[in-house]
């Protein structure tokens, strides 16, 4: 599993840069970075997270109880985020009220058919005078995995597929540029018909909020898994249907563990609009990545949009990097690239004997913390395991309250 040192940064130590003969792409977190335009900023990614997370209840009793009897992450995660099992067990409402300072405008409950196309959409919108959230729930049900599962494409026909309520009957086949059709932009059917269901609801409830004599907000578009996916389609409505450069408002995508949901072409598109918007600060799209998280890694034959935030084994929050085999060295490229440049050999040293003492305190400080919980979760595989939202959150956490003392 990846840890920081064995990503080919622009931070890493020269001596890496050099013996791995490729660009550094990206750095590890950095707060004085925050003030460029466009930057990505750790209150977004932990404030996203957290509001993604949340999603996984409503107000109804004992939805989180429920849910938590197969996923008990879901459990851990919001008891992180309120401070104790039972204010988790709460109503939404409440959640949002008391630790978010969030009104609730709308509950979004969105389940059936349509055109042949499983529908299973929860989340909610809420907002206050300064954000705007939109937050989609993750997989929790059968319908959820049939969403997750129809990985065909459709073309994005936003205007039309409104009218008629879904992406078509065969939708997988029309435009289809292999088959002659019009080669028009893609993306995920699953993801694209829940969220042609849910935009009659944004545009009731959100797009109000963002007119331009609205007093100016950031717009949250928030997921996790499923829910991630669906907010990156929800990410690709915001962006085209606002004129974001003449807007008050600031757009923020953060998703957690999002499944690929673009064709290339469309992702290209979405990468041209973040380039024109990025140095006005006017929007972000932040694709938070677990370590060795598989969902983010499916369906292989989509792309990703949005800046990579990459969160690794040992908890490090790095911005940016490329996790492709010439990015990152395993064990073995390192010890072949150190017997050929001894001054990496000493630096390799040095690292590994800080990392040997900071495993050293971080197994002090836990040695008393291996809660049953923890106990249970060291038995699910990895790949498994690092889409638990709890294991999203904690790194976030850990450099949130690492920055706070710093600065105490």
């Amino acid at each position: 599993m990846p840890k920081k040192e064995e990503f080919v940064l622009k931070d890493s130590p020269p001596e890496l840069i050099a013996a791995s003969g490729v660009e550094p792409k990206g750095r590890e977190y950095d707060a004085a970075y925050e003030t460029e335009p466009g930057a990505v900023r750790l209150e977004d990614l932990l404030l996203g997270t957290k509001l993604a997370c949340v999603a996984i209840t409503d107000d109804e009793e004992g939805t989180l109880a429920e849910v938590g009897k197969l996923n008990p992450w879901h459990i851990e995660a919001l008891t992180m985020i309120t401070g104790s099992e039972e204010e988790a067990h709460k109503p939404l409402t409440h959640i949002l009220r008391a630790h978010f300072g969030l009104e609730v405008d709308r509950m979004i409950d969105l389940n059936g058919w349509s055109g042949g196309h499983p529908i299973d959409t929860q989340g909610f919108i809420a907002h206050n005078d300064e954000i705007i959230v939109v937050s989609f729930r993750c997989t929790t049900s059968a319908m959820d995995w049939m969403t997750n599962f129809a990985a065909g494409s459709s073309e994005w026909e936003l205007d039309e597929d409104l009218e008629q309520g879904h992406s078509g009957w065969c939708s997988c086949f029309e435009g289809n540029a292999c088959l002659g059709g019009t080669g028009k932009p893609r993306v995920h059917t699953g993801f694209y018909n829940n969220i042609l269901q849910t935009i009659p609801v944004l545009q009731e409830f959100v797009d109000p909020l963002l007119a331009p004599d609205q007093p100016p907000r950031k717009l949250y578009v928030v997921g996790h898994s499923l829910g991630a996916g669906i907010s990156t389609m929800a990410a690709v409505y915001f962006l085209n249907k606002h004129d974001w450069k003449n807007l008050p408002h600031r757009f923020v995508n953060v998703s957690a563990g999002t499944p690929r949901s673009c064709k290339k072409p469309m992702a290209d598109l979405m990468e041209q609009k973040l380039a024109e918007l990025g140095p006005l600060d006017k929007a972000i799209v932040c694709r938070v990545v677990n370590d060795k998280d598989l969902v983010a890694r499916v369906p292989t034959t989509y792309v990703h949009f949005g800046k990579l935030v990459y969160l690794t084994e040992d908890e490090y929050v790095l911005v940016g990097p490329k996790d492709d085999d010439e990015h990152v060295i395993d064990e073995e490229e390192m010890k072949e690239l150190c017997e050929s440049n001894p001054q990496l050999a000493v630096v390799e040293k040095a690292l590994e004997e800080e990392e040997e003492e900071k495993e050293k305190d971080d197994a002090k400080t836990k040695e008393d913390k291996i809660t049953q919980y923890k106990k249970m979760m060291q038995m699910i595989p990895v790949p498994i395991r690092d889409h638990c939202p709890d294991y999203y959150l904690a790194p976030l956490v850990k450099l949130c309250n690492a920055n706070t003392e710093s600065h105490a």
